[in-house]
C-alpha cells in the first residue's frame, strides 16, 4: 500500500475520532453571523444615504455601465493615475474577484469534503487560483512596502490599510497551507482531489512538502487551515462596512451613479422661487447647511471614498499646507453623519436641529481654500464628487447666512455697481482698445457680418496685465483678416467667480443681462482669452438661454496657425505650458495651447512635472483670485518654483488670471528678469510675421 493510501486510511479512521473536524453545522453558523453582522452594519451606513436629499442618478445606463467595466472592472483610472500603485490595486482587485468561486468552493467543502471540481475546467481553474493568489501575495508585498517604506505624502498612517494587508496575506497563505494538507490526505484516494493536485503548482508543492508529517499533524494543519481561513476571509466581511473598505462593496455603485465629466457647471438656486411673494420664508433652503441638506450621493461618496490619497497630488491647497483635501472632507462628513445618524433617520424636527456643517464640521479656511480647480475629481479612481457640494455649502454662507471672507464684499459691490470686481466705471469696458482699429458693434446688422464676437471680458478689459493679451490677440484676428468685433461699454459680466464664490443671486442677474445682450444681437460665434468665460458661456449659460459656438483663443489661433492665416518665427526656446485649469481639466483642452506653443518653439516644448490632467492650479480660481492667501504657502509661488525646477526661458500661459499669478510668483521669488512668463497670444502676436491684412470674409472657414 502506497504512503497516499495509508494517510488516507489514516484519515478515514481520524475523522470519525474527531468531532471538531470540517462540518455543515460549523460552516453554517459561521455564515449565519457574519453575513446578519455585515448586513446590519452596512444598512446602519446605507439608511443615512437613503434619508438624504433625492437625485436622479439612473439617466443615460449605457454610459454609467461602461464607466463600471471601464473604471471598475478594468481599473483603467487607477492604472492611468500612477500606474505602480495602479496595478497592484488592479491585481489585489481582480484576485479577489476571480478567487470569489474559489471560497464558493471553500463553502461547499464545508458541506462535503471531497467537493473537487474535474475535468479540464478544474484543472485549469486549480491552477488559475494558484497563479493569482501568488500575484495577489506580490501585490500585497509591494503595497506593504509602499505604506512602511516608501511612505508618499499622500498616504497617511492608517492601521486599517495595513490591517486589511495582512489579512489578504493570511487568507493567501491559508489557502496554500489548506490545499497542502488537504492534497497530502485526500489525493491518494480521491481522484478528484488527485486531478486538482496535478493542476495546482503552489497546492502540489506545498503538499509534497508536507507529505512526510504525520497524519495527526496533517490533520491538524488541515483543520486550522480551513478554518483559520474561513474566520479570516468572514471576518474581513464583517469589517468592510465599519471603515474605508467599505469601498470594496460600493466603489462600483458610486461609479454607475457618478455625474459623468467635470464639475464645470455650478448647481442652480431657483432665485425667482426664492424672490416670489408668497415664497415661505421658513421652508426657503439655499444650498448646504446641515447634513440633511446634502444630497445621498454626498453621502454615499463620503462611505465610499477610499482613502487613497490621490486627490492629494496636485491638489494645490494640500500642496500649500492648507486645511483641505477632498479625503479629509469625506472622511469629516462621514464621521459627522454616523455621529448624528439617529437625527438623520428620524427626520422632521431632529434633522431641522441638526448642526451647521460650517464652521463646525468643515472650517471656514477649508471652505473658502478650494480653487475649484476640479484636480481631486479628476484623479479619483472612483470618480467621487467634491465640487458641487462645496459650491452649495458657499451658496448657503452667502445667501443665507451673509458669512463669507470680507474681501468678497468689495468684489460683490463692484459686480452689482458697474459689472466687475474692481467697480471701475462700466463704460470704459472697451477703452483697452483705443487706436487699436478693432470695432465695436452695436446692432444685430454689424454682428451678422463677424466671424466672431471676440467677449473681452473684465481681466482683460480692465487689468493693465490683461488689457496687453487683449491686444495681442486683437492684433493676431487683424493679421488674419479674421471679421471680428467687440461689444465694448456694451459687454456684460459673465459673473462666473461671483457664481463659484456662492453669490448665485448677484449671478443670475448677471447672467440674464449677459443672455438679453448677446441673444439680442444675434450672436452665434464668440471667442474669447479667458478660460473662465469660455467654461461659463459655453456650459452653463446655456441654462439660461445663451446657446452659442463657443471658442477659446488658444483654439482658433491654432486653427489659424494650421491653416496659414498667420505665419510666426520659431525663436524661442525653452518654452513651458502653465495648464488652465477651466480650459483643461474642466474643458478637456490640452493640445490647442502646445500647438501654438509648437510653432513658436525651435526645441522640444518643456513641461511641467505636474502637467496636463493633472496640472496643479495657479491659485486664482473659484474666486480666490479676488482673496487674501493668509494660510500656508502661497500656491503661486508654488507653482512658478515647479517651474524654475525645469530652468525655463519662458513660461506661457493662456488665461488672464494664470498670466497675473505666474508673473507675481516670479516677483515673489526675484525672477521677474530671468524669466519671461507671457501669455500665447503675446508670444505669437510678438513673432508673427508681418503682411498685409487681408479683411475679406472668412465665414465659411470658421469652425
Amino acid at each position: 500500500m502506497t504512503l497516499r493510501s495509508d494517510l488516507g486510511n489514516a484519515w478515514e479512521a481520524h475523522r470519525h475520532e474527531d468531532p471538531v473536524a470540517v462540518n455543515p453545522l460549523g460552516i453554517t453558523a459561521l455564515l449565519l453571523v457574519a453575513f446578519a453582522a455585515f448586513a446590519w452594519l452596512a444598512v446602519r451606513k446605507l439608511r443615512i444615504v437613503a434619508c438624504l436629499q433625492p437625485e436622479v442618478r439612473w439617466d443615460h445606463p449605457g454610459a454609467r455601465l461602461r464607466s463600471v467595466l471601464v473604471n471598475g472592472l478594468l481599473q483603467q483610472r487607477m492604472i492611468r493615475g500612477e500606474w505602480k500603485p495602479g496595478i497592484m490595486h488592479t491585481v489585489i482587485f481582480l484576485g479577489f474577484v476571480s478567487l470569489l468561486l474559489r471560497k464558493l468552493q471553500l463553502l461547499a467543502i464545508g458541506y462535503n469534503e471531497t467537493f473537487a471540481v474535474t475535468g479540464v475546467a478544474g484543472g485549469l481553474f486549480a491552477a488559475f487560483k494558484d497563479l493569482v493568489e501568488v500575484a495577489v501575495l506580490l501585490a500585497v508585498g509591494y503595497g506593504l512596502y509602499r505604506r512602511l517604506v516608501l511612505r508618499p505624502r499622500r498616504l497617511e498612517p492608517n492601521r486599517e490599510g495595513l490591517l486589511v494587508l495582512f489579512l489578504i496575506t493570511a487568507i493567501m497563505l491559508t489557502d496554500f497551507a489548506f490545499d497542502g494538507c488537504r492534497f497530502a490526505i485526500l489525493s491518494g484516494t480521491d481522484a478528484g482531489i488527485a486531478h486538482e493536485r496535478a493542476f495546482a503548482p503552489v497546492g502540489g508543492a506545498v503538499a509534497s512538502l508536507f507529505q512526510p508529517l504525520s497524519a495527526t499533524a496533517l490533520a491538524a494543519g488541515y483543520q486550522l487551515s480551513y478554518w483559520l481561513q474561513m474566520l479570516t476571509v468572514l471576518s474581513f466581511l464583517v469589517l468592510l462596512p465599519v471603515g474605508e473598505h467599505f469601498h470594496i462593496v460600493t466603489a462600483l455603485p458610486a461609479l454607475f451613479f457618478r455625474r459623468g465629466g467635470p464639475a464645470n457647471v455650478v448647481p442652480g438656486v431657483d432665485v425667482e422661487r426664492l424672490m416670489s411673494d408668497d415664497a415661505d420664508a421658513t421652508a426657503i433652503k439655499v444650498g448646504v447647511r446641515t447634513a440633511a441638506d446634502l444630497g445621498w450621493k454626498d453621502g454615499f461618496d463620503a462611505f465610499t471614498c477610499t482613502e487613497c490619497g490621490r486627490c492629494k497630488d496636485a491638489c494645490p491647497t494640500f500642496l500649500t499646507g492648507k486645511p483641505l483635501s477632498m479625503k479629509w472632507v469625506n472622511d469629516s462628513l462621514k464621521h459627522h453623519l454616523l455621529d448624528n445618524r439617529g437625527a438623520i433617520v428620524a427626520g422632521g424636527k431632529a434633522a431641522e436641529e441638526l448642526p451647521a456643517l460650517v464652521p463646525g464640521v468643515i472650517g471656514e479656511d477649508t471652505l473658502w481654500s478650494c480653487t475649484t480647480c476640479g484636480y481631486c475629481e479628476a484623479s479619483c479612481p472612483i470618480e467621487l464628487e467634491h465640487l458641487p457640494r462645496f459650491f452649495r455649502m458657499r451658496q448657503h454662507r452667502v445667501m443665507m447666512d451673509g458669512e463669507f471672507p470680507h474681501e468678497l464684499k468689495a468684489v460683490f459691490h463692484g459686480y452689482e455697481v458697474q459689472g466687475n470686481p474692481w467697480g471701475l466705471p462700466a463704460d470704459t469696458r472697451g477703452d483697452w482698445a483705443r487706436g487699436l482699429d478693432v470695432p465695436v458693434v452695436q446692432s444685430a446688422q454689424e454682428v451678422a457680418a463677424l466671424d466672431y464676437l471676440f467677449y473681452v471680458g473684465s481681466a482683460e478689459s480692465f487689468d493693465p496685465r490683461g488689457q496687453k493679451i487683449a491686444k495681442a490677440f486683437a492684433s493676431i484676428l487683424l493679421a488674419a483678416g479674421v471679421r471680428f468685433a467687440i461689444l465694448g461699454p456694451g459687454e456684460p459680466s459673465t459673473g462666473e467667480c461671483v457664481r463659484r464664490a456662492g453669490n448665485e443671486m448677484l449671478f443670475q442677474e448677471l447672467a440674464k443681462k449677459l443672455v438679453e445682450t448677446l441673444n439680442g444681437l444675434g450672436v452665434t460665434r464668440i471667442v474669447t482669452c479667458d478660460p473662465h468665460a469660455f467654461n461659463s458661456l459655453k456650459n452653463e449659460y446655456p441654462a439660461f438661454g445663451g446657446h452659442w459656438q463657443v471658442m477659446h483663443h488658444s483654439q482658433l489661433i491654432a486653427q489659424l496657425l494650421r491653416e496659414g492665416r498667420i505665419q510666426v518665427e520659431q525663436q524661442l526656446e525653452r518654452v513651458m505650458l502653465h495648464d488652465p485649469c477651466y480650459l483643461g481639466r474642466h474643458n478637456g483642452e490640452f493640445d490647442a495651447p502646445r500647438a501654438v506653443i509648437a510653432a513658436l518653439v525651435k526645441d522640444p516644448p518643456l513641461e511641467f512635472p505636474l502637467n496636463r490632467q493633472k496640472a496643479m492650479c495657479c491659485g486664482a480660481g473659484g474666486g480666490r483670485m479676488w482673496m487674501e492667501e493668509n494660510v500656508g504657502t502661497r500656491i503661486n509661488v508654488l507653482r512658478t518654483e515647479q517651474a524654475l525646477a525645469i530652468a525655463p526661458q519662458v513660461i506661457a500661459t493662456a488665461c488672464p488670471y494664470c498670466a497675473v499669478m505666474i508673473g507675481d510668483g516670479l516677483k515673489t521669488l526675484g525672477k521677474e528678469d530671468a524669466v519671461i512668463t507671457q501669455d500665447i497670444a503675446e508670444l505669437v502676436a510678438a513673432r508673427a510675421r508681418r503682411r498685409p491684412a487681408d479683411r475679406a470674409s472668412t465665414r465659411g472657414q470658421a469652425p
